[in-house]
């Protein structure tokens, strides 16, 4: 008996044979080999554009902003080397009354002044001759050729057309244009004034205390002999009762000599001491022609005589700028304070001499020249 063999078929080769003999449209297509899949290749390319062109954003924000910075200093050296110009002019004009002298001063002072590292050149043309008066306002206001002449007016370029040319820009090219070409215009009004000092002179200031006040005052006339105007100035002192020590003079040793005259006591009427000031002002040029001040000085309170806030208003009312100066501890700040408010003027406290030596001489500095465009 002959007995046949059969060899089951192992189930991995039959699944073997099921795996080779799938329909060719089931098989999964073959793929070359590739380092990358496309898409994150894609995304890197596109995040490399982006890059470039903020940072070439970057680079024309920072090359501006130098270029910003440049211009504001050129502009404020500008303004600087204007405003010395014009100062300079004014002051030869009422020194001399000659507008070529003016001119020629505030030329050479120009050059003085650097702008972006050249020397600032002015021409003929840039200066103008006026007269500038204040409005309703206390603006200052300037007509070409109006006299008497009283303000010079002056235009500072950097311009093309001008003698020093325009500013280089370090970066300028990039964004579309090679220079800036700034151009300012500054008026200053050579101001001629009468000055009235009031002084206390009431119990309080005996002794070291007037002789300090004494020696404010030398630096306040010593300040206004370095100046090239002749101011006028008068003293008028006051303790119950007031006097009017010295009349306008331009001689301002008259002045020392006649507060050193003066002795102290009694009690304080500021009031009575502001009145006796007006009166030397009302013997003073015309208003027209010169600017009116009074600087009124106490180390104590108010106590005799009607209230100065009403005096002050009546001076204001008639042109007169007022200035206090309160000295020492004691002095009653918040009237002076108020006084100078009404009469559009500055309140000064000093508490030692040197305090109120300053307070004397920044008030002269501010008695001549003034920026008033």
């Amino acid at each position: 008996m002959v007995v046949k063999q059969f060899n089951r078929p192992n189930r991995f080769e039959l699944g073997g044979a099921r795996a080779t003999h799938q329909s060719p449209s089931r098989q999964r297509p073959s793929l070359p080999p590739s380092r990358c899949q496309r898409p994150p290749c894609q995304r890197r390319g596109a995040m490399l554009i982006l890059i470039m062109v903020m940072l070439v954003g970057f680079l024309a924000t920072v090359a501006f902003s130098v270029d910003i910075a440049h211009m504001h200093l050129s502009r404020t050296e500008l303004r600087s080397a204007t405003d010395a110009a014009t100062k300079a002019a004014s002051q030869e004009l009422s020194r001399t009354l000659d507008q070529d002298q003016a001119i020629a001063m505030g030329q050479q002072i120009a050059l003085e002044n650097l702008v972006d590292g050249q020397p600032l050149q002015l021409t003929a043309a840039d200066f103008q001759f006026g007269r500038s008066e204040s409005d309703l306002s206390g603006r200052f206001v300037f007509a070409a050729n109006q006299r008497p002449l009283n303000t010079v007016r002056v235009t500072g370029r950097r311009t093309a057309d001008s003698a020093s040319g325009p500013i280089p820009l370090v970066f300028g090219n990039l964004l579309g244009f090679s220079s800036f070409e700034p151009q300012l215009v500054t008026a200053a009004t050579y101001i001629e004034r009468d000055v009235v000092l009031v002084v206390d002179r009431s119990g309080s200031m005996s002794g070291e205390k007037f002789r300090e006040l004494q020696r404010a005052l030398d630096v306040f006339v010593a300040t206004l002999n370095t100046t090239p105007v002749n101011e006028a100035v008068g003293l008028a002192s006051y303790s119950d009762r007031a006097s009017q020590d010295v009349p306008l003079t331009t001689t301002l040793l008259e002045v020392t000599d006649g507060l050193a005259s003066l002795s102290t006591g009694g009690r304080t009427s500021i009031s009575r001491g502001m009145e006796a000031g007006a009166v030397i002002m009302q013997a003073a040029r015309s208003a027209d022609y010169v600017e009116r001040t009074m600087i009124v000085m106490t180390d104590g309170m108010h106590n005799e005589g009607p209230e100065p806030s009403d005096v002050a208003t009546r001076l204001a009312d008639d042109g007169v700028q007022i200035h206090t100066i309160t000295f020492g501890r004691g002095a009653d700040q918040s009237r002076m304070r108020n006084i100078a408010r009404l009469g559009g003027g500055r309140h000064f406290h000093a508490l030692s001499e040197s305090e109120l030596i300053a307070a004397y001489r920044e008030i002269a500095l501010t008695l001549g020249t003034v920026i008033t465009e």
